[in-house]
């Protein structure tokens, strides 16, 4: 559950290169305006629990044993934040991590490092309502920061 979007992705068993069954994004908007408001921007947070009973439905669909689901910038930075998750879990019916800059940048992280051997530099990581920046020494994760920059903050 991104600033902008959120998406359902299907795979099939865990591995390292899982099997991927179903890739869907809505844009969302959950974060326009936040800015000036502080707040989830209402339509979109309507708009988001009518696609979550669709990805919950789709799931269950194709037999998905588990649901991990992960909130970003919006979620953790807005005033409605915590109320738009606990209906979010209500109707997904799964508990909702909301992760931390520094975690947001962690995973971009094991991102670049399982598709680039050895990875080495800064990776970034722009969303609609962050930037995470993080170094990468070949398997060495560092310190990652995140910054209140992103494509609907920009706007």
């Amino acid at each position: 559950i991104g600033s902008n979007s959120i998406r359902l992705v299907v795979y099939e068993g865990l591995a390292r290169s899982p099997s991927l069954l179903f890739n869907e994004k809505m844009l969302a908007g959950l974060g326009r305006g936040i800015v000036s408001t502080g707040k989830l921007d209402p339509e979109a947070v309507t708009r988001s629990m009518e696609e979550f009973r669709r990805f919950r439905a789709l799931s269950d669909q194709a037999g998905a044993e588990h649901m991990y689901v992960l909130a970003t910038a919006a979620a953790r930075e807005a005033i409605n934040g915590p109320d738009f998750i606990h209906r979010a879990e209500d109707v997904l019916k799964t508990e909702i991590r909301v992760l931390t800059g520094r975690q947001e940048a962690y995973y971009s992280a094991l991102g670049v490092i399982s598709g680039f051997h050895p990875a080495n530099g800064i990776a970034g990581d722009l969303g609609g309502g962050s930037l995470e920046l993080i170094d990468i020494n070949r398997e060495a994760i560092g310190d990652g920061i995140t910054l209140p920059l992103g494509g609907l903050r920009l706007q």
